[in-house]
């Protein structure tokens, strides 16, 4: 069975997602360097093609602490801005201490960690505030976009698949999750996976 979803590109990540009554559904997204994690606030906002107001606006407040993120840096370098904690000890045995506690060598290294961190994240604002300009020049004023999505394939029980010489067949179906009983040679063990996973195992 084929439906048409009606998509849009979102004001706060720049993605390509549905809409449902006018605003972006709900999605999740990873940004590095602490920008952005989690479920996406774009949500509660029309797409980039109907409104950039909100796009704007992000840009406008990551160009502002950039400077500020580099300004930091350079006070870490100059010793004016020093860590917290420091992270010290090898491996399993690793601990956090007070900055003050800590030894010259671990005291260098922890300053030169934040510095670093301070100026990723200005370089990670930099292209993402690029890349959603970019974005917002490209798709605002456009129209939507009309995807046609087809069903997936009804999954059965007794169905069998089979994967790295072993055969698996469905004993249970919960959501999104294909419960199993599987062989390979003598060897015979049950669990579950996700159903995309077993849509993408060949059929027997």
């Amino acid at each position: 069975m084929e439906t048409n979803q009606i998509r849009g590109n979102c004001q706060c990540c720049g993605r390509q997602q549905a809409i449902k009554n006018g605003k972006m559904a709900k999605h999740g997204y990873t940004v590095e360097h602490g920008w952005f994690n989690g479920v996406c606030s774009g949500e509660r906002h029309a797409p980039i093609q109907v409104s950039r107001t909100e796009t704007d606006k992000i840009i406008a407040d990551i160009k502002a602490e950039i400077p500020e993120l580099l300004k930091q840096a350079e006070q870490v370098i100059m010793g004016k801005l020093l860590p917290q904690f420091v992270i010290t000890g090898r491996h399993s045995k690793r601990v956090t201490i007070p900055y003050v506690e800590a030894n010259s060598y671990d005291q260098r290294q922890a300053r030169q960690q934040l510095e670093w961190e301070l100026k990723m994240k200005a370089r990670a604002g930099e292209s993402f505030i690029k890349t959603l300009g970019e974005i917002a020049d490209e798709y605002h004023g456009k129209p939507l976009v009309t995807v046609t999505k087809t069903a997936p394939v009804q999954i059965e029980i007794g169905e069998k698949r089979t994967a790295h010489d072993a055969i698996y067949v469905a004993t249970q179906l919960d959501g999104a999750r294909v419960y199993f009983k599987a062989q390979r040679e003598e060897k015979v063990w049950k669990s579950w996976i996700g159903s995309t996973a077993w849509r993408k195992m060949e059929k027997v």
